[in-house]
Order: C-alpha cells, then sequence, then structure tokens
C-alpha cells in the first residue's frame, strides 16, 4: 500500500469518527427530537424577521399611499403579531438549545473522561495538558455543531423567504439574490478548506504548551532543589510562543475570511441597492416595494455574511472532532477478552472481593471460610465479627483506653505470581507480608505495575484462586490487589478526603501504621486543609499520608512499592512494626533491610532476567542487594 493511500484510508476513518462524535452531539439522549422543534422555532423566527420589511412595504402601498386608516390597523395589528412571534419563538427555542448543547457537551465530556479512564489502558496516553485540551476545548467545539446546524437552517430560511419576497416583486431580482448565494457557498468554501488543518495545529501547540506547563508546576520543589528553574521557564516560554504563534495564524486566518465574507455581503447589498433604484426610477417598483427591497437587502447583508461562515465553522469543529475520534479509537494497552468469555469470572471476582466500612470493619453476614465455586471464582468471605472488638492487651491498668483491635481486610484468595525472569512462582498466602527485592527502582515500578494491571500480563504470570489474571480482566484483578503508584497524588483539599472515601472515618490502627498520628497533629485534624497537592506537607508526610491511603483501600491484597523512601529511619522501623500488626495480604517491594526484616519470608529478584527495565539498571551493587535479605 502506497503512502498516499494510508493517508487517504487514515483520513476516511477519521471523517468516520467525526460523524459519529457529531451523531453524539445531535441525537444521543432523544437530542434528535428536541433539536428538530428548536430549529423550527429558529426558522420560524427568521422567517418572522425577514417578514417585517415586507409588511412595511405592504402598509405603505395598501395604508399609507391610499390614506386608508381601517386598513393600517390592519396591518399594523398583522405587523404587532409578527412581531410577538418573533420574540416568543426566539426566547423559547434559545431557552431549549442551551439544555441541548450543555447536554451534549457533557456527554462528550463523560466519553472523552471514560476513555481516559478505560482500566484497559491507552497504548499511547495523552499527557495532561493534551487531556485537558480534549475534555475541555475540543468537546466545547464539537458540541457547538448543534448551534451550526440550527443557525444555519435559520440563515437559509431567511435567504428563501426574502428571495421568494424578491421574486414576487422582480424576478431579475430574486434571481440575483439566489445566484449571488450558491455563488458565495462555494467560494467561501474553497477558502475555507485550509482553515480545518489550521484549527488542529492550533489546538495540537495548545495542548503541548499546557503539557509543560503541567510539569513544571509539578516538579516545582524539585527543579528549584536543582536550580533548574530558568531551563524550565525557557522550554515553557518556546512552547507557549508555539501555541501563540498557531493561535495567531488560526485567528488572522478566521478573520481575514470573515472580512472578505463581509465585504462579499456589502457588495451584493450594493448592487441589489443599486438595481432596486433603477427599476423604481424606471416605475417598475412601488415605493412600498422599494422600501421592502431595500430593507430585505439589509436584513440578506448579515445572512449573506453568516453564510460565508459556514464552511470555517464547520472545519474547525471537524479538526476538533478528528482529534477527539483519534483518541477514542486508540488501542487499549491491555487487549479486552470477550465479554461472554469473561463475564463469569470476573464477575464473580468483583462480587467476592468482599466489601468493609469505611472505618475498615467487616460488613455482611458471615459464613464458612473456604467455600469455593468453579474454578476462577475468588471467595474473600470475611467470617470474623469485630464490630465493636477491641483489644485491651495485657497488664493495662483499670480505666485505660483500650486499643483497637487490627480490623480484617476481607479476606484473600491464594495468589500465585510469576515474576518475569524469575524461576520460581511466588505463593502468596493470605494473611502474609511478603518482602520483593527488586534489581532498582525501576524494576520496582514495573513489578508494582505488572500486579496492578497497568501493564499487560502475560498468561500464566499471575493466578488468583487459580483464576488467570489474563482471564478475569484488570478490573477483577484491582478488585483484589491494590497496587498504587510509587510517585502518588494528593488532592487539594483535607485530609480525610485524601484518606478516605467521602464520609469515611480514618481507621485509627491504619494511621497509626502508617506513622500519621504527628501528619494529623500537625496539621489540626482530619478535616484540615493538606494545601495544593499537600503543600502543607512535607515529603515524609506526604509519603506517609499515601501509604495510609494504600492501606485503606478495600481489598484483600496491598502492593506497596517503597512505601518508606522519604522519611528517616526511626520512624521507618515504627512503619515497619505498624505493618507486622496489620491482618491482610501484604506486598512489600522494596530493599530496605528495615522493612524486610519484618516479613514473613523475602522473595530476591535482583537476578531475575528482566529486559524492559534493564536499560534503568541504577548500578546498585550485588553485596548492597544481598545485604537488604535477611
Amino acid at each position: 500500500m502506497s503512502a498516499g493511500e494510508g493517508t487517504g484510508r487514515t483520513r476516511r476513518t477519521d471523517d468516520a469518527g467525526a460523524r459519529d462524535l457529531f451523531r453524539i452531539a445531535l441525537l444521543r439522549g432523544g437530542r434528535g427530537l428536541r433539536l428538530g422543534l428548536t430549529t423550527l422555532a429558529f426558522m420560524l423566527h427568521q422567517l418572522c424577521e425577514a417578514l417585517v420589511p415586507i409588511l412595511i412595504g405592504v402598509v405603505i402601498d395598501r395604508a399609507l399611499e391610499p390614506s386608508d386608516p381601517a386598513a393600517l390597523l390592519r396591518w399594523l395589528a398583522v405587523l404587532a403579531v409578527v412581531f410577538l412571534t418573533l420574540s416568543l419563538s426566539y426566547q423559547r427555542a434559545a431557552t431549549a438549545m442551551v439544555g441541548v448543547y450543555s447536554y451534549a457537551e457533557h456527554d462528550l465530556r463523560q466519553l472523552t473522561m471514560t476513555r481516559l479512564l478505560d482500566p484497559y489502558g491507552l497504548r499511547r496516553r495523552p499527557g495532561p495538558g493534551e487531556a485537558l485540551s480534549l475534555v475541555t476545548s475540543d468537546t466545547y467545539r464539537v458540541a457547538g455543531v448543534s448551534w451550526s446546524v440550527v443557525e444555519q437552517a435559520a440563515t437559509i430560511t431567511a435567504i428563501l423567504t426574502a428571495s421568494t419576497a424578491l421574486l414576487l416583486i422582480s424576478v431579475p431580482l430574486g434571481v440575483g439574490v439566489i445566484v449571488s448565494t450558491v455563488l458565495v457557498l462555494l467560494l467561501m468554501r474553497r477558502l475555507a478548506m485550509p482553515l480545518e488543518a489550521r484549527g488542529l495545529t492550533e489546538q495540537g501547540s495548545a495542548a503541548r504548551a499546557g503539557e509543560v506547563a503541567t510539569d513544571m508546576i509539578t516538579g516545582l520543589r524539585v527543579l528549584a532543589g536543582m536550580n533548574a528553574q530558568g531551563e524550565a521557564a525557557a522550554r515553557y516560554r518556546t512552547a507557549s510562543d508555539a501555541s501563540r504563534r498557531g493561535a495567531v495564524a488560526a485567528s488572522r486566518a478566521v478573520l481575514a475570511y470573515s472580512a472578505l465574507s463581509l465585504l462579499l455581503s456589502g457588495v451584493f447589498l450594493a448592487a441589489l441597492a443599486t438595481a432596486s433604484g433603477y427599476l423604481a426610477l424606471d416605475g417598475q417598483l412601488t415605493i412600498g416595494q422599494l422600501v421592502t427591497v431595500l430593507g430585505l437587502a439589509q436584513f440578506l447583508q448579515g445572512s449573506l455574511a453568516h453564510v460565508g461562515t459556514f464552511a470555517s465553522n464547520w472545519a474547525h469543529k471537524r479538526a476538533s472532532a478528528r482529534r477527539i475520534g483519534t483518541f477514542l479509537a486508540e488501542p487499549s494497552l491491555i487487549t479486552p477478552r470477550g465479554e461472554a468469555g469473561d463475564a463469569g469470572p470476573a464477575a464473580a471476582t468483583a462480587a467476592a472481593a468482599g466489601t468493609r466500612t469505611a472505618t475498615g470493619s467487616a460488613t455482611g453476614t458471615t459464613g464458612t471460610a473456604g467455600t469455593t465455586g468453579t474454578a476462577g471464582t475468588v471467595d474473600t468471605t470475611d467470617t470474623t465479627d469485630t464490630t465493636g472488638t477491641t483489644d485491651a492487651g495485657p497488664g493495662l491498668p483499670p480505666g485505660a483506653v483500650p486499643r483497637p483491635r487490627p480490623r480484617p481486610r476481607p479476606r484473600a484468595a491464594p495468589v500465585v505470581w510469576c515474576p518475569p525472569g524469575h524461576p520460581t512462582p511466588v505463593e502468596v498466602s493470605p494473611g502474609a507480608l511478603v518482602g520483593i527485592v527488586p534489581r532498582h527502582p525501576a524494576h520496582a515500578r514495573s513489578l508494582s505495575d505488572r500486579l496492578a494491571g497497568r501493564v499487560p500480563p502475560a498468561r500464566g504470570e499471575l493466578l488468583i484462586d487459580g483464576a488467570d489474571a489474563v482471564d478475569l480482566g484488570p478490573e477483577a484483578v484491582r478488585a483484589h490487589i491494590a497496587a498504587p503508584p510509587h510517585q502518588g497524588t494528593l488532592f487539594s483539599g483535607t485530609l480525610r478526603a485524601n484518606l478516605t472515601p467521602p464520609g469515611g472515618t480514618p481507621d485509627p490502627v491504619v494511621v497509626r501504621a502508617a506513622m500519621l498520628d504527628d501528619v494529623l497533629e500537625h496539621i489540626g485534624g482530619p478535616d484540615a486543609d493538606i494545601g495544593e497537592h499537600g503543600s502543607r506537607l512535607s515529603g515524609g508526610q506526604r509519603q506517609r499520608l499515601l501509604l495510609a491511603r494504600a492501606l485503606h483501600a478495600d481489598v484483600p491484597v496491598v502492593v506497596l512499592d517503597e512505601p518508606a523512601t522519604a522519611v528517616d529511619p526511626v520512624t521507618e522501623r515504627r512503619i515497619a512494626e505498624g505493618l507486622r500488626e496489620l491482618p491482610g495480604t501484604t506486598l512489600l517491594i522494596t530493599t530496605s533491610r528495615i522493612l524486610l526484616s519484618t516479613c514473613d519470608h523475602v522473595v530476591d529478584l535482583t537476578d531475575a532476567a528482566d529486559d524492559d527495565t534493564a536499560a534503568h539498571d541504577d548500578g546498585t551493587p550485588d553485596d548492597a542487594r544481598e545485604g537488604a535479605l535477611r
């Protein structure tokens, strides 16, 4: 296949995707009927607008010139009815149109966000700036297609009404209007072709500038520590300048296009006024008809100018629709399996993952543990009722406040994991604290991503209660295993909002295990604001908050990726002891001797052959890795 054929096929695919998005914006959720009625209302409004100069000419010829008071009152009443209809139709149509457009924009944003948050991932994930551009400005433009349809239908109605009236008054004038309208449409459509490409360039450069700005703000502390603010600012200026040039070029093109459209409509108005003046002097037009022609000519100037913008309006919307369509068509990182084959195991696993309250207390009825259904299902029924149970501990004096018993996670099913390059499977028993020693930081990130389903696992690599993770699908795996990324994100708001679901209460045992007590004391309690991205907290405090959030996850197995790299050894020791006291199954990916010393058993992956991360080896000596093992 030649390059030209490939480009043509890609363009046809993009066009099909754009048409689908336009169809969603116009027709989904019953909008087609509402849009049709709204379009009719706007067409009625334009019809009444065109009737105003016609009725004024009729009043002159049939009431004022013959001095007929009764006819004057009759035609003025008709004119009043037309004005009332004109006003009401516009008010009702505009109100309804706001709803049509708003819901269309909402649906497009939901569609784009759903793809961004797809549990199967994306092979090419857009950066923050590009994602923001897609979800905001691009969906805004595509949703505006409803306004384009309505306004253009109303404009055509106005032109047809005025042309019909001019044909009745003078056939040459009516034919001239129709021919001029067709010529303007064809010429302006031809001139608008480059605007779509410029719109794509503008949106792309704006997205890149947004990405650079987001990266710079996110890593501001790191940049300050490296004394690299100048380089970061220079890179942003370069990206911002490219975005400015793209926006200016696109705006200039649109303004030049609009100016030409106005010029053509002005020439048309002058020609029409001149021709009608000659016809009036020749006695072929009455005074009322001359007034009507001049009024319609002025009215048609705006309509013809709008006709000239039809093509440019669609060009920008098609450019945004193609960007969104290309993003939605991006292949999944993890190939989804057929719904028929996956529904059983996935549904069973999700249903059996277990639930607990925000405070961590187990909920639901108790039953016999270990009941196993068909292969591939995961039984996580918790048989322990811990509601209101405390553990006072030995030797507490009378009146002492008993210590809360660590709340159990949902019971974990047996997990068998075959790390890439490691010859022996890792069997993770329910309730175990297992240490995993990676080769280097990049290897640790890779292991965490594989367990979390952020990258596609190989068949047979991860088994949950005998079911292959490939068959279960990422959603079912994540219902059983939580593996948050090492570089987590804190959100603006309270500590409680960053720790538990809405309405939840921080578990005191988890708070103590993650050494979050002093953080609560520092900021003033769980309902205190932590600042933008946790700006009120130190690096170690932010890491402990992320650790506590991971331990609050409502899943049986939690994977922790180097959870104590930003804390001092004393705090790390206390965190290790706290993790040892917690129930549930935990996989601890770390090279820390302190953390590994509390594990039930440790798996050394420092000799695992992992081609994906070999290029990122940090050069840690083998004897240092050996020393990390207990």
